[in-house]
């Protein structure tokens, strides 16, 4: 996503690699790939946990029996096209994920692509969703340059994401008693983030703070280099068809979402459903939580209490729209990572 994209073939070319920043993505390239899984596996217990802890609490919440019971007076021909609704949402986001990398000189096989956007759903689950940067260690083992120069990608993604879910909370504000002023101050901050974003002068002055700082300074560069390829992601066009891919992405689950609450309530509105599941996905995103866990589901199953939904049947729309979204997606990824270190290690082999 760059007007002045890095020829293909350095693009394709395995620069030769010097001794990398720890924690950094080419540090991470510098691990072998079994150790790499090995990590990955440890930093999922987390995720694990918290999950656990997450359905103990709606449990508790709910009442174990009435819980089990509203779980299966759920209709299970609707997870069909709650599953596809969240397909389409990361179809959207690929297209947005595509886009990135072809505009920074990035360019990759359609299935290997895909890959690592599936990857990183699980990668997301990692605390902060920092893991996810391992995207871009993934996008050059498999070709597609050096990672610093997919970062920005990344970052876009989360900038994005993060902008379009404040819209429809914003919109679905609207459903709410004095949701105009809720809804305008979601418009107003995402407005206040852009400007942010593009404010190009206190970047420099921040640059030549930190290059004050004798830890930092011999980094500053690269940090330089980041921002100007982030902006470069982050102006009027690139930004407009980001934040219109991620809008309509998430909104696409929100959709989903009102399928299974009318499933318990009938008489459920668009405009409400779709402020719940933003609202709950922005407070997990805000938790730094991997996942969100705990942050959405609590704050989930609450906003449906506010409705007039029993417990049980909050606790369970709650565990059932988890599950086709955050699950659905992270199990997607643990499918297509094996076959995806298969196309590392085929690379690697190479002469």
């Amino acid at each position: 996503m760059n007007e002045d994209p890095r020829p293909a073939a350095a693009a394709a070319s395995r620069p030769a690699r010097t001794a990398p920043a720890p924690n950094s993505p080419e540090a991470a390239g510098a691990e072998p790939t079994r150790s790499g899984l090995e990590h990955l596996a440890r930093r999922l217990l987390v995720p694990a946990v918290l999950a656990l802890a997450a359905l103990v609490a709606l449990t508790f919440f709910a009442d174990a029996r009435e819980l089990a019971a509203r779980l299966g007076e759920f209709d299970p021909w609707l997870l069909a096209p709650v599953l596809a609704l969240s397909l389409v949402n990361y179809a959207l986001r690929w297209v947005r994920w595509e886009l990135y990398l072809r505009r920074l000189g990035s360019r990759l096989p359609v299935a290997v692509s895909v890959a690592i956007l599936l990857a990183g759903f699980v990668l997301s689950i990692t605390p902060g969703k920092a893991g996810e940067l391992g995207k871009a260690w993934l996008v050059r083992e498999c070709g597609g340059g050096p990672a610093l120069r997919v970062v920005p990608a990344v970052l876009a993604e989360r900038v994005t994401d993060l902008l379009g879910v404040v819209l429809l909370t914003a919109l679905g504000a609207l459903a709410l008693p004095g949701g105009g002023w809720i809804a305008a101050a979601g418009v107003a901050a995402v407005a206040a983030a852009v400007a942010l974003v593009a404010w190009s002068a206190a970047a420099r002055r921040l640059f030549a703070l930190l290059a004050r700082l004798p830890r930092l300074a011999p980094r500053v560069h690269h940090l330089e280099a980041l921002y100007a390829d982030l902006r470069r992601l982050l102006t009027a066009g690139p930004l407009a068809a980001g934040l219109a891919l991620a809008t309509v992405a998430w909104g696409a689950e929100g959709v989903g979402f009102l399928l299974v609450v009318r499933d318990y309530a009938p008489a459920a509105g668009l405009l409400r459903a779709v402020f719940d599941y933003s609202a709950s996905t922005l407070a997990g995103a805000l938790s730094m939580l991997p996942g969100g866990l705990l942050a959405a589901e609590g704050s989930l199953a609450a906003l449906l209490g506010t409705q007039g939904l029993d417990p049980a049947a909050a606790a369970s729309a709650t565990l059932i729209i988890r599950a086709a979204t955050l699950w659905f997606a992270v199990g997607l990824g643990l499918l297509a990572l094996p076959w995806l270190l298969r196309v590392v290690r085929r690379r690697a082999a190479r002469p």
